[in-house]
Parts: structure tokens; C-alpha cells; sequence
């Protein structure tokens, strides 16, 4: 029986595989200050009114939060370049069923309720509707 002092620099996964790579403190310490930059700019963003934007604001910083994450932290980075299609796919994919779910809010904008929501203009549901 032998004992280490020390875990061995190599881990075999479940398919007898060796994974080996190292994070610099600095580098996790860099993308922890984005991330926290980000969050602030995203509480900033949120008191200012960007109009139709508001939405494509959020999210961009959301994605760009999310990537960070998914990149260092989760070591995308660093794996295969399959896993990194599949994410970029799924990022595609919830933007293009977002801008699909926004493409018909027009149509019911003349049912919304004054002051449910902000930047929308009331329109009583008596008057006709004219587009």
C-alpha cells in the first residue's frame, strides 16, 4: 500500500480518459470581476429606458453572462469543439423562438390593460382599433 501526499496531477473520467487543465487563479478572478461588472451594468441598464430595447439590452448582457459562465467556469473553453456548437446552437435557438414569440405582440397591444405595461400606449378596448 503506498500513500501520496499529493492528488496525482492527472484524473482518468469514466471512460479511462485523462483530463488535465489547470485555471490560473487570475484568470477566474478576471472573469469574477465581469461578471460582476456586468451585473451592475445590468441593474443600471434597468433604470433606464431604452424603449423597444429594453428587451435586446437584457438579453445581450444576459448572454454575454451566461457565455462567461458556460466558458470558464463550466470549462467549455477547454473541451471539445462539439460541446461549443451544441451551446452556440442552443443560444441561436432561444433567440430565434424569442424573436418568433415578439414577432405577433403588435396584434394584441390594443388589449393591453393602462399601466400593466410600461412604454405600451392604452387604447380603451371601446374605440376601434385602427393599425
Amino acid at each position: 500500500m503506498t500513500t501520496q501526499d499529493s492528488p496525482p496531477p492527472t484524473a482518468p473520467n469514466a471512460h479511462g480518459a485523462t483530463i488535465v487543465h489547470v485555471v490560473p487563479l487570475k484568470l477566474l478572478v478576471a472573469v469574477f470581476g465581469a461578471l460582476t461588472t456586468l451585473t451592475v451594468i445590468t441593474v443600471a441598464a434597468s433604470t433606464v429606458n431604452f424603449g423597444e430595447f429594453n428587451l435586446i439590452v437584457a438579453l445581450v448582457i444576459a448572454v454575454i453572462k451566461a457565455s462567461l459562465v458556460v466558458l470558464f467556469f463550466m470549462h467549455l473553453r477547454w473541451d471539445k469543439p462539439f460541446n461549443s456548437i451544441v451551446f452556440i446552437g442552443c443560444l441561436i435557438f432561444v433567440a430565434l423562438f424569442i424573436s418568433l414569440s415578439l414577432l405577433d405582440s403588435h396584434q394584441y397591444r390594443h388589449s393591453v390593460i393602462g399601466g400593466q405595461a410600461s412604454g405600451v400606449k392604452h387604447v380603451p378596448l371601446t374605440e376601434p382599433h385602427h393599425e
